[in-house]
């Protein structure tokens, strides 16, 4: 595979060979798409509605965690490390995303996952982590997870522990996670150049843990663009905060700096983005009725034909902000961007590898095996020779009416529908 080395060292070439980088990503630069369908359906007059298919750029596991470990994964093996840890709640998308990668790179994987709300998702990806060879650890907590990470770190001095979502904590942890995305920033540019989007007015993307939004902010400010970052808060007040935003984008910029004074010595401030709050729910990964109707709105407008997904703790979440911004009168007139940082590649021939043995894993997690919950082929008893032909096998999505057409007859579809209807609450935020 042709290593395509970041457009920031092309721009700053003195960059090169002082910021540890390393060749991950199969599918830059990551292609824009116009929303022409949702364009039509929010009535936009003069504006336009665009998506960053970071969806794609992998061939096995898209979305946003390997922009941030091609520079992290990189530092990580210029250390001559062996191996990585890393946390999150126990249905982490970094935490798979490190699994898959470190597995690429024959580097060991250590998982610190603690809780968060039960879902399929989190079965899958707890199955799929252990699938691709990650150790996992359980912690009742995200701060003990924290606690048991740094203890293992202590007594594993060859591991290299990278915070979750790859982003500084407190202000400790590296701020390459947040260069990738500069390089993101740098990449948008040049295709704004050639004619592929229009210069947008707005950036939505979501903020987990800031990091995304703070390299995109800070691209920005390199740049000289007016272009306004939205990250819409999907996390906790701790890791998710204007102030954190600030300070990892400047960090950021800094470490750039101090490896070619060539870059321009701007700061990213308070006025540079606007932290979109309301949409979390009431904690991190819980399902939203508005999140999951903006899951079912872009599936049925634009995400069939187009073949890119959006799921219920990150980017339906972060859509919903961006439908609500562009329902008001006065923005109907934006270019918007919505940078997409969910995977859409098909992991299910990988999962059907792992027989479903929930066994495999560490005990501690076979507690969230134990009972038949949210499928409707659990539900159903679905029998083999329909579910093994059915969209709706294996899919995140729990409303499978919005999957697959039913094989089954009428009154085991309502049964199913009655029951995850009723179990599968949606919060109303």
């Amino acid at each position: 595979m042709e290593k395509k080395k970041p457009i920031l060292f092309d721009v700053y070439p003195n960059l090169e060979g002082k910021v540890p980088w390393l060749s991950l990503l199969t599918g830059i630069p990551s292609k824009v798409d116009r929303l022409k369908d949702l364009e039509k359906y929010l009535n936009l007059k003069t504006g336009a509605l665009y998506i960053k298919r970071d969806d794609k750029i992998h061939n096995v596991y898209g979305g946003n965690k390997l922009r941030k470990f091609e520079f992290i994964i990189g530092e990580a093996l210029k250390k001559k490390k062996k191996g990585i840890i890393t946390l999150g709640g126990i249905g982490t998308n970094h935490g798979l995303t490190c699994a898959i990668i470190t597995k690429e790179l024959g580097l060991r994987c250590e998982l610190f996952l603690s809780l968060q709300p039960l879902t399929w998702h989190v079965q899958r990806t707890l199955l799929l982590s252990d699938y691709f060879g990650a150790k996992l650890h359980f912690a009742k907590s995200f701060e003990f997870g924290v606690f048991k990470s740094l203890l293992f770190r202590l007594f594993h001095p060859k591991y290299y522990l990278m915070s979750n979502g790859g982003s500084p904590i407190l202000g400790v942890g590296t701020p390459l996670g947040s260069i990738g995305f500069i390089n993101a920033m740098f990449e948008l540019k040049k295709q704004m150049d050639e004619g592929s989007i229009p210069v947008p007015d707005v950036i939505f993307v979501p903020a987990g843990t800031s990091g995304t939004a703070a390299g995109l902010t800070a691209g920005c400010k390199l740049l000289g663009l007016k272009i306004k970052v939205y990250p819409v808060k999907v996390s906790m007040d701790i890791v998710v905060n204007p102030k954190r935003l600030i300070k990892t984008a400047n960090k950021s910029i800094k470490f750039l700096r101090k490896r070619d004074d060539s870059i321009p010595d701007v700061k990213v401030g308070k006025n540079d983005f606007q932290l979109i709050k309301g949409y979390l729910g009431s904690g991190y990964g819980t399902k939203t009725l508005k999140g999951q109707n903006a899951v079912d709105l872009i599936q049925d407008l634009e995400g069939k034909k187009s073949g890119f997904l959006l799921e219920t703790t990150y980017t339906g979440k972060t859509m919903a902000a961006m439908i609500d911004f562009l329902e008001k009168e006065e923005n109907k007139s934006k270019t918007v961007l919505f940078w997409n940082t969910y995977n859409s590649n098909d992991l299910d021939e990988y999962l059907r590898e792992t027989k479903f043995d929930y066994k495999k894993l560490p005990k501690k997690f076979h507690k969230y095996y134990t009972s038949k919950i949210f499928q409707c082929w659990q539900v159903t008893d679905c029998p083999e020779e329909i579910k093994f032909k059915c969209d709706a096998y294996l899919n995140h999505e729990y409303r499978f009416w919005k999957v697959a057409e039913c094989q089954l007859d009428e009154s085991k579809k309502q049964k199913a529908m009655n029951y995850l209807n009723e179990i599968k609450q949606l919060e109303d935020a």
